[in-house]
C-alpha cells in the first residue's frame, strides 16, 4: 500500500542516489566495458546496504544467499565503498559491524565476523577478521577525515592489536587459528593472518601518530618491521618461489598432503595428484622439528604478502610469476588444486565447491600485488579478466564466482576493482585529516587517455585526467578546496608544472588549477 501510494516519490529517491553514484568518482578510460564495470560496481554495493531499525545500516554480504553482514567481507568492501566515492554508506557500516562486534564480544577488540540481520552473530570472528578491519579503518580515517573515528575507535583499536597478539599460543609471533582459508584438519598459522596483521600494525601506528602518541607508534612500527622480516624468512618456501599456505609440524603437513592428494584423485586431476605425491615424498624424506612453512594448497592466501606489502621486491616478482600458473580467463582460483576450465565450469552446475572455483577477490587481491609491485600492466589484465564475471542473471551484476556461480552480486568485488583503479593506477593517496592528497600514478600503458572525475576526498572534489604522448605523460588536475597536493614520479626525468622546470622527482603544490607534464 506505501509503495502504490508513493510511487512517484519514491522512484524520484531512488533516482537520485544512483545519479549522485554515476556522477562521483566516474571513471574514462575510452573502453566503455571497463568503465561500465567500474559504474556498475557502486551499483551493485548501493543494492547490499540492507537498514534495519533496531541495529542499523551496512553492507550485506551477498545476494541472493548472503543477505548478511559480516565483518570480515567488508574490511575489504568498506575500502572499496571509500575508493569509490561511497563514504557515507562506508561510514555507516563501520559503525554497525563494530556496534554488532561489541555486543557479541565485549571491549575485547575481537571482530565479529558473520551476523543475520536480526542481530544474531553466527561467527564472532576469524583471525583475519580483526586486522583487516583495523587496516580498513586507517583508510576510512584517511579517506574521510572524520575526527569522529578517531575518537570513537583509537582505544578499540589497542584493544584490538593486544586480541591478536593474544592468539599466539605457542610464542613464536604468529596467530594461531584459521584465516580466510579454513583448511581441514588444521588450526595453526595462516599466511593471510599474518600478512594482514603487519598491515594492521602499520595502520595502528599511523593513528598512534595522529593522536602523537609517539612511544606506541614507535613500538607498532617497530613489531610491522619484524613481522615483515619474519614473513620473508619463516614463510618463504623456495623450492616452490611462492610464500607458504601455512606454518606446521611436519606430521599435519604429511596428513595434509595425503588429503589433497585423495581431493585431487576424486576430481580426476592426475597432473595435481602428481605434484603432490612429488612434494609428499620429498616430505616424508625429510625430520624436521617444530613448525616449518608448507605450500600445499597453494591458495589464494599465498599472495595476502604482495597485497599488504610485505613482500620483499625479489621475492614479490617470483611470487607473483608463479600465481600466473593457476588462473584462467576468469581469474585467480581460489586453490591451485584445479586450474582447467573445464572442472570450473562443471561447478556450475554441482554443489559448491571450493576446490578449482574462481572467485572475484583473490582476483582483486592479484591485480593489488601487481600494483603493488610495479607491474600495472598485468594488474589490469586481471582487472579485465573481472568483466566475464558479470552475468545477465540480475542485469549488471558481477557473480562471487564465475561464470555464474554463488552470489550473483557480492560486496567485496567493489574492493577488486575500485581500489586498483583509483589508489594504484591514478595513485589516489588521501590525508583527509590534514587537508592533503599524495598523487603517485601508476598507468597501464594502454591507458593513453583517461580521467577520474569527482574524486571525493573529505569535503574535497578532485578531478584528475592523464594523456600519455610517447615518452611523457601530462596531468591536468583541478580541486574544489584548496588543499596541498604532492605528485610523487619516482621515474622522473623531468617535471614541468604549469611551464616551469621542477627540480627532483615530486611535486608539492597548493591551489585550484594545475597542468603537470612529466617526461620519463
Amino acid at each position: 500500500d506505501e509503495v502504490q501510494s508513493n510511487i512517484e516519490e519514491l522512484y524520484a529517491e531512488k533516482a537520485e542516489i544512483y545519479a549522485a553514484l554515476t556522477e562521483s568518482n566516474t571513471l574514462y578510460t575510452r573502453d566503455d566495458n571497463f568503465d561500465q564495470m567500474f559504474r556498475w560496481m557502486k551499483y551493485n554495493a548501493e543494492w547490499l546496504m540492507q537498514n534495519v531499525p533496531e541495529f542499523g545500516s551496512g553492507l550485506t554480504a551477498g545476494s541472493p544467499d548472503y543477505p548478511w553482514w559480516f565483518g570480515t567481507d567488508n574490511g575489504y568492501a568498506v575500502q572499496g565503498l571509500l575508493a569509490a566515492g561511497m563514504h557515507t554508506q562506508a561510514l555507516e557500516t563501520i559503525d554497525l559491524i563494530f556496534k554488532l562486534s561489541q555486543e557479541a564480544n565485549g571491549n575485547s577488540g575481537k571482530i565479529m565476523h558473520e551476523a543475520s540481520t536480526n542481530g544474531v552473530v553466527f561467527n564472532p570472528g576469524n583471525l583475519n577478521t580483526t586486522p583487516k578491519f583495523i587496516s580498513m579503518l586507517w583508510k576510512a580515517y584517511a579517506w574521510t577525515g572524520k575526527q569522529r573515528l578517531l575518537d570513537k575507535y583509537y582505544e578499540a583499536i589497542k584493544a584490538s592489536v593486544k586480541w591478536i597478539e593474544a592468539q599466539d599460543k605457542d610464542g613464536n609471533g604468529y596467530p594461531d587459528g584459521a584465516g580466510m582459508m579454513e583448511i581441514h584438519g588444521l588450526d595453526s598459522e595462516m599466511i593471510d593472518v599474518v600478512a594482514y596483521q603487519y598491515e594492521m600494525y602499520l595502520a595502528a601506528a599511523n593513528f598512534a601518530k595522529v593522536k602523537n602518541d609517539k612511544v606506541l607508534a614507535g613500538e607498532y612500527e617497530a613489531k610491522a618491521a619484524i613481522l615483515k622480516s619474519k614473513i620473508n624468512s619463516d614463510w618463504w618456501v623456495a623450492d616452490y618461489n611462492s610464500y607458504a599456505d601455512f606454518r606446521s609440524t611436519q606430521p599435519e603437513a604429511v596428513q595434509l598432503l595425503k588429503d589433497a592428494i585423495i581431493r585431487a584423485d576424486s576430481i580426476d586431476k592426475p597432473w595435481s595428484a602428481e605434484e603432490l605425491r612429488l612434494s609428499l615424498a620429498q616430505l616424508e624424506s625429510q625430520n624436521l622439528i617444530g613448525t616449518a612453512p608448507y605450500v600445499v594448497h597453494h591458495n589464494w592466501i599465498v599472495n595476502t604478502p604482495m597485497e599488504v606489502g610485505a613482500a620483499a621486491p625479489d621475492k614479490a616478482q617470483l611470487a607473483l610469476k608463479t600465481a600466473e600458473k593457476y588462473q584462467n580467463r576468469f581469474g585467480m582460483f581460489v586453490t591451485g588444486i584445479d586450474r582447467d576450465e573445464q572442472q570450473e565450469k562443471a561447478s556450475k552446475w554441482k554443489s559448491f565447491s571450493y576446490v578449482g572455483a574462481v572467485m572475484t577477490l583473490p582476483t582483486g587481491v592479484q591485480a593489488i600485488a601487481e600494483a603493488n609491485y610495479g607491474n600495472p600492466d598485468r594488474a589490469l589484465a586481471y582487472l579485465k579478466m573481472l568483466e566475464n564475471s558479470f552475468s545477465y542473471a540480475l542485469p549488471g551484476s558481477m557473480y562471487e564466482v564465475s561464470p555464474d556461480f554463488g552470489m550473483m552480486t557480492q560486496a567485496w568485488n567493489i574492493y577488486a576493482v575500485a581500489v586498483p583503479v583509483v589508489e594504484h593506477f591514478f595513485g589516489i593517496q588521501p590525508r583527509a585529516w590534514k587537508n592533503e592528497i599524495v598523487i603517485k600514478p601508476n598507468l597501464p600503458l594502454e591507458w593513453r587517455d583517461v580521467s577520474l572525475q569527482k574524486i571525493k576526498v573529505g569535503n574535497n572534489r578532485l578531478d584528475l585526467s592523464a594523456k600519455r604522448i610517447g615518452n611523457s605523460l601530462e596531468f591536468n588536475v583541478s580541486q574544489s578546496q584548496n588543499w596541498n597536493l604532492i605528485f610523487e614520479f619516482p621515474n622522473a626525468k623531468k617535471i614541468i608544472h604549469n611551464g616551469r622546470v621542477v627540480q627532483g622527482k615530486s611535486l608539492a603544490i597548493y591551489g585550484r588549477v594545475h597542468k603537470v607534464k612529466v617526461e620519463m
